[in-house]
């Protein structure tokens, strides 16, 4: 009787052993199984990093998706890809302003110039810079995989004010003339968060432009003097100049990024500099109205703040004589 009982035991203490098992080499093939591909940003080949993905299509689809061509249709330049860096290839650096200055713009030209995705703080559920194919959204912000990450947060963890941030001081900062940003700002709130949305220039009255203007013309200033204070790897950007003269504004901002590959590739930045007026998330018109002259007065004395601040800093200054301040006045008369 005793010999039997002890079979029973036997048995079911080999049979929970199977069990285990079995659910131990489960679990074990999922993970493997969610392990996707990863392009280099340096050549058109792919190798295994731990990215996770929901599905488990093959290689060559996730390669697929992670690579965009950005001039499709133009003979030329239609062969350069867009993709990710190796997973941890990349430090962490921001790529901060305020709402409205052409940060999606920008992050165009970055990518163009080379070839690796920029991310973004705002996750996936942002419109992504390019209309069609572009994953540089999807990308988790600590994969180390993305050149530049857009955020138009303050540097530093709330509340944790003069720390070195979650970018470890490092960070390129571009600003925009405040009196172009307050009103692309206001056609991207009031549209609905619609990067080509605009709004009609009859509502831009009352108590509630109002708040949206004194919002601005101190926000925009208190970020841009935290990000200068903060910065110790990095520059500022200015939206005009990049406009002005692309190539060697551009070519300023990848140095101060310690990019490795320099200089540009020629063709690449050639490409860039070809496609640099296309119109993805841009409006076509930007409706404004006159501010009042206790408004100019508030907005210049931010620019002054800011300016003392890159002074400060020893940076380069405003770019004063190309703000459009919309009132006939000219900026650069102005001793700021």
């Amino acid at each position: 009787m005793l010999a039997l009982q002890c079979q029973h035991f036997y048995f079911w203490c080999v049979l929970l052993f199977g069990l285990s098992l079995t659910m131990v080499m489960t679990f074990r093939s999922t993970n493997i199984n969610s392990i996707s591909v990863v392009v280099d940003s340096g050549q058109n080949q792919t190798s295994n990093h731990n990215q996770t993905t929901t599905s488990q299509p093959s290689s060559k689809q996730l390669v697929d998706r992670q690579v965009s061509y950005p001039w499709i249709g133009d003979p030329t330049c239609q062969h350069f890809p867009v993709q990710f860096a190796k997973n941890k290839s990349r430090p962490k650096w921001a790529l901060t302003s305020f709402p409205g200055s052409g940060v999606t713009w920008t992050r165009q030209l970055i990518e163009g110039a080379t070839g690796i995705y920029t991310g973004t703080v705002y996750g996936p559920d942002e419109p992504n810079i390019l209309d069609g194919n572009h994953h540089g959204n999807q990308a988790d912000t600590d994969c180390g995989c993305t050149i530049l990450i857009k955020d138009h947060g303050y540097p530093e963890t709330y509340p944790f004010v003069g720390t070195a941030g979650p970018y470890e001081n490092r960070g390129i900062l571009l600003i925009r003339n405040p009196f172009d940003a307050l009103f692309t700002f206001v056609h991207f709130l009031w549209s609905g968060n619609d990067q080509k949305g605009i709004v009609s220039p009859d509502l831009l009255t009352g108590p509630e432009w109002e708040d949206h203007f004194q919002y601005v013309s101190k926000e925009w200033a208190e970020h841009a003097i935290r990000w200068i204070h903060n910065i110790r790897n990095g520059t500022v950007i200015f939206y005009e100049l990049l406009l002005q003269d692309t190539e060697t504004e551009l070519n300023r901002l990848l140095r101060a990024i310690n990019f490795s590959i320099d200089p540009v590739d020629p063709e690449r930045m050639r490409c860039t500099l070809k496609h640099k007026n296309r119109s993805d998330r841009k409006r076509s018109v930007k409706p404004r109205i006159p501010l009042t002259p206790g408004q100019y007065s508030q907005m210049l004395g931010s620019i002054k703040r800011v300016q003392d601040s890159l002074r400060q800093k020893g940076w380069p200054l405003l770019p004063l004589h190309l703000y459009n301040l919309h009132n006939g006045e000219s900026l650069g008369r102005l001793k700021i």
